[in-house]
């Protein structure tokens, strides 16, 4: 198996590139592309940046031309459920683009994919529960050795939750509680919003490839959402990812 990992900011998969045996890099539609061996199993490692279509676009090419079997997506997120708090994780068992709005075509409803007929991307169970077991697993086990005590007393993390839910995705850094508040409304189930998850899911879907999708909450996505967001991704996320991801892929078979 192949397995396609990608983070939308360089500093969420730096510590997975330090993990990585590096043995080819690619450099397509100004990106690099990692191939070589990460804890174990054939993968291959791109920094996509941010948004739903450098996100599509780089899960293109990994299914397109390095023909990866399963796609991880990684990162943070801002919270929309006020239960979440900054460290908590979110596994994406459901994605939706908040953002795509063609309901003034006929027969089409909000959030609807145009042409496609699905308006939310539901994830394999299977995976969805294994990423959740993996994260539970790393915050249980190596958290506390792996993130140093001043990171995890600054941004108050204890004991994060690992919840299953649905992600939402769209083109907006959203620092605005109100807004928060009106995709709860509209979106069952909302946990966390981000820019790239759910292009991801449907370039996925319309492959017929595996994907998985996990979030780090790194803010409520309020007014106060920029507030050491880079130093919490060095500090905190970095190491939730890398610690996630290495469990997860080792029980994959």
């Amino acid at each position: 198996m192949l397995i396609g990992i990608i983070g939308a900011m360089e500093q969420e998969i730096k510590l997975l590139t330090k993990s990585m045996e590096i043995t080819e890099t690619k450099t397509i539609g100004m990106r690099d592309y990692y191939t070589g061996k990460l804890f174990g199993k054939d993968a291959v490692l791109v920094f996509s940046k941010c948004g739903k279509v450098a996100a599509a676009s780089a899960v293109t090419c990994l299914i397109e031309v390095f023909k990866v079997d399963l796609v991880i997506f990684t990162g943070v997120a801002g919270g929309a459920d006020r239960a979440l708090n900054i460290g908590d994780i979110v596994i994406a068992d459901r994605l939706v683009q908040h953002d795509m709005d063609a309901s003034m075509l006929p027969g089409c409803k909000k959030f609807e994919i145009p042409l496609l007929g699905v308006d939310i991307f539901k994830a394999d169970s299977r995976l969805t529960a294994l990423g959740a077991k993996s994260a539970m697993h790393y915050v249980s086990h190596y958290m506390a050795e792996d993130v140093s005590q001043e990171a995890l007393t600054e941004f108050r993390i204890t004991t994060p939750k690992v919840v299953v839910g649905t992600v939402a995705s769209g083109d907006q850094f959203i620092a605005d509680s109100s807004k928060v508040r009106s995709l709860t409304e509209e979106i069952p189930d909302l946990k966390c919003i981000e820019m790239e998850g759910a292009a991801v899911a449907q370039v996925c879907y319309e492959h017929g490839i595996d994907y998985i999708v996990f979030r780090v909450i790194s803010d409520k996505a309020d007014e106060h959402a920029s507030i050491n967001f880079p130093l919490f991704i060095e500090k905190t996320a970095s190491h939730f990812t890398r610690g996630i991801v290495r469990q997860f892929i080792s029980e994959i078979d």
